[in-house]
This record gives structure tokens, sequence and C-alpha cells, in this order.
């Protein structure tokens, strides 16, 4: 019976790790990398649990991190389990337990920093917003600043939001600690003030508003079901995408499975935890067995998207950060030359851009992924429209652009720069300061990221290298590339 279910989830049949994954009885964690079928394995679970263990489907909860992933699993699965992203979970507790708030738009937070710049700055904290760029510049006008230095104060702005997200994502509330940091240099002391300052308007608005943001509403959502139980009795929680937990929604998970004795089946991938940024917690994926007793870790070990040297590539170069969970990928698809460097300098970056694309039309390829590490990174090669001949283009940055695929991918602005990629401002030390970060290896994070965006292609990946300022990325695997003319 077991077998008869594995051979056709969704029209495919299942490798010898998904059906071990599945059929575990413990406390579970999955791991599965870029293209190995982490979505069929979720739904290989499912009819498990329900056509073999005879499980009630309305005991099992599924649970992501996106209406469109949430939309696409129930859309797969066809049946009515409840499958929530994590915010309309706590909303769903909430209401249940009749706690009411208002939420707050998703992008206040972004807003609030914004206007600060615009139009806020008191004259007592400009010396602090200048002070941080003392390493660019000798200025100290902030409309020169940001004038002269846009994306670098693009740059500034989102290290704060970073910095405020890590803050409620790990639901800090006493920061006394952060003052006995003395030994902090002027440019971090500076960005401390301006932070903290700016995260009090925050708060403000929220309670002027009377509302509360998600982070808090999934805290309170935690805080409910210890205080009045949950309505809804789940022996299972399925999680997809794993890797991006933040520890307000681990609490989150281990309420309700303290409440309902719930087993957990959580798939993602190390590899690809790339939103640090907004308060993921990669130890509560590195460690998995240390916060789930009776637990085990599987490995899918099967891609079906990328080719045995791509692998091989992205293996390598992922595994230099120690601070991860091994695993080794397969596969049976070849491509003795998946990645392709194409030199460019500042004065003919645009014409190189535009002669590849030619190259990649010329080829028959009529599908393409343009990934950079920033959002105006397409700004530095194309004026307008992306559109050339009848080819599908699109442009993401690499963060938007994970779980998908695409037929070749184009990455730009591999550049050794503060906002090129490794993007250097994002890998500021004043994160892993507060944060207690494990990861001591430089530029983790970006590592992670260009992992992602390799991964993304389904034959081969365009790397577009300044010439003159050659990404120390680039340097590290370009022994592996094929140097085009």
């Amino acid at each position: 019976m077991d077998n008869q279910i594995f051979d056709n989830i969704n029209g495919y049949s299942l490798d010898k790790e998904q059906r071990n994954a599945i059929v575990s009885n413990k406390n579970t964690l999955v791991v599965a990398g870029a293209g190995s079928g982490k979505t069929l394995t979720i739904i290989g679970k499912i009819k498990y649990l329900t056509d073999v263990l005879k499980v009630n489907y309305k005991e099992i909860l599924c649970i992501s991190f996106t209406n469109e992933a949430v939309n696409n699993l129930k859309e797969r699965l066809g049946l009515d389990i409840d499958c929530y992203t994590f915010h309309k979970l706590a909303l769903e507790i909430l209401k249940d337990n009749h706690v009411y708030y208002q939420v707050a738009s998703s992008d206040l937070l972004e807003y609030t920093v914004n206007e600060y710049f615009e139009g806020f700055v008191e004259e007592e904290y400009l010396k602090y917003i200048t002070g941080y760029f003392m390493d660019i510049t000798e200025s100290n006008d902030i409309n020169i600043i940001k004038d002269n230095f846009r994306r670098e104060f693009e740059s500034y702005k989102n290290l704060i939001i970073k910095f405020i997200n890590k803050i409620k994502s790990n639901n800090i509330s006493d920061f006394s600690y952060i003052k006995k940091k003395l030994f902090l240099s002027y440019k971090h002391k500076c960005f401390l003030i301006i932070m903290f300052h700016i995260y009090k308007f925050y708060l403000e608005e929220l309670n002027s508003s009377l509302k509360i943001d998600f982070d808090m509403m999934i805290s309170l959502a935690s805080k409910s079901i210890k205080d009045k139980g949950i309505k809804k009795y789940y022996k299972y929680i399925i999680i997809d995408e794993y890797q991006d937990i933040s520890l307000v929604r681990y609490q989150l998970v281990k309420s309700i499975m303290d409440e309902c004795d719930s087993y957990i089946f959580a798939v993602g991938d190390d590899f690809q935890s790339i939103y640090g940024f907004s308060g993921s917690n990669l130890d509560l994926f590195v460690n998995f067995k240390k916060y789930y007793s009776n637990s085990k870790i599987y490995y899918l070990k099967n891609t079906y998207r990328n080719s045995l040297e791509l692998i091989r590539c992205c293996n390598h170069f992922i595994k230099k950060n120690p601070y991860q969970l091994s695993k080794r990928l397969i596969s049976s698809k070849r491509n003795k030359e998946p990645l392709k460097i194409v030199y460019y300098t500042r004065s003919n970056y645009k014409y190189k851009f535009r002669d590849l694309l030619n190259l990649i039309y010329l080829s028959g390829v009529r599908e393409c992924l343009i990934l950079g590490r920033c959002n105006h990174d397409i700004d530095l090669v194309w004026d307008g429209e992306l559109v050339y001949k009848d080819m599908n283009l699109r442009y993401l940055t690499v963060h938007s652009s994970k779980g998908l695929e695409s037929e070749c991918v184009i990455v730009l602005n591999l550049s050794d720069e503060l906002l090129g990629f490794p993007n250097k401002m994002e890998d500021d030390k004043i994160i892993n300061i507060f944060f207690k970060n494990k990861e001591k290896y430089k530029y983790a994070d970006e590592r992670r990221l260009f992992y992602v965006a390799l991964t993304r292609t389904k034959s081969d990946v365009y790397l577009m290298v300044n010439k003159n300022f050659e990404s120390s990325f680039i340097k590290e695997i370009k022994y592996r590339c094929k140097v085009m003319a």
C-alpha cells in the first residue's frame, strides 16, 4: 500500500530518500537541496498520513512563509487541510481565543525609516548619520551623502531595517546589554543611536494607531495558547522552508506542539537560508535536535533541476562555511560548462549585457531569469522596460528568486565593491555583535545568496563580472567556469 502511494505523487514517483523521510514517526527535519522535490515530499507525507495511517485531515496543520507558497500547496494537495502562513495562523488563533487587534501594514517599518530620512531628522541627530559614512566621505552634509552615495545610503537604511527586524523577531524588550558594549567603534555607536531613535518612532506609530505588527501578533498568539489553550487539535505540524524560521515563529510552533502533543515534519535547506535580514535564525535549523526531542534528520540527495557539474561547483563553494549541515547532492543531468563568465568594464557594461542577450537568443533559449544583488542593479545595464525580441525576460533580486527556476540565468554586478556581490555593507559586524551569530565565516549570508542565484537554472548561468574589480566569489570558482570572448 505504501509503495502504491509513493509511486504516484502528483504524477511523480518518489525516490528512496523521500520515502524514508515520509514514513518517519519522529519529529523530523528533511534537508532538501535545491531542486530535490521538497514540495512533493510534503505532499507525500500528507498522503501517507491520511491514506495509510488514516489520520483525520483536520488534525494536520501546514505552514509556509508566503501566500503564494500556501496557495500552491493547497492546489497540489486537493484536500481541505488547514494551510496557513505564520501570520494567518497567529491571527486565527487570536480570533479563536477572542483576542482582537488591528494589524499594521507589513511595510510600515520601511515606510517609517524612509519618512524619517525624508524630513524628520532633528539637527542634533545629523552628526550621527554623517558619522556612519566617515569611511567613504568627509562630508557632514546629509543631502550630499544622499545624492552622491545613493546606493550606500539605501544599504544604510536597509541595515537599520534589518537590525529592527532582528529585535522584533527575537522578541527582545530589554536593551540593557546593548549599553554595555562600550568597545564599539564610533561608526557603530552612531548607527545604534539612529537605529534606536527610529525604532522609538516605529513603536510610537503603532501605539498611536492602536495596532500591532506581525511579529507582535505571532508572540501574542503563543501567549494566548499558553493562557487559554488552542481550539483546534493538531497532531501533525508540517512546515515548508524551515530554514527561514525565526525565534518568535519557533515559539508559536512549540506552544502548539506542547498543547496538542504534536509531531513536526519540517522541510528546508540551510544552504538557502537567506532571510537573516528579516529575522530568521539558522541555529533553529542546524541544531534541530536540540530544539525538538525524539527527532531525526533525513537528507534528500537527488536534484532534478541542476546538472552534476553545476552541483559540484556549488557544493564546493557553499561548504566552505562550516556552520551548516553537511550534505551531498547528485544529479543525472549533464552540462560540461554550466558556468560562463562575461567580463565587463563600467564603460561597456550595457553593451556587454545586450550582446549576451543576443548570444543567448541565438542559442535557441527563450526564457531567462536576470538576477541582481540589489533592486537597482538592472538600472546599470538596461533603461526602461525589459524587453528583448520574443524572449521571456524577468529581473528579480536574488532574494525574490528563491523557489523559482528558469531555462538560464544571468547574474549581474559581480564586483568587488561596497555594493557589489558580495554586498559588503550587508555584512556589517554590528549584526553579529548583538545577536550572537554563531557563524564566524566571512560573508556567510552573501555566500548562501550566491548559491541560490546559481541554482535557479535548469541549464546555464552567465556571470557578469567586473573586469577591474572582480568579485571575491568569482575568484573562488572561476577555474570551474568558461570565460566568454
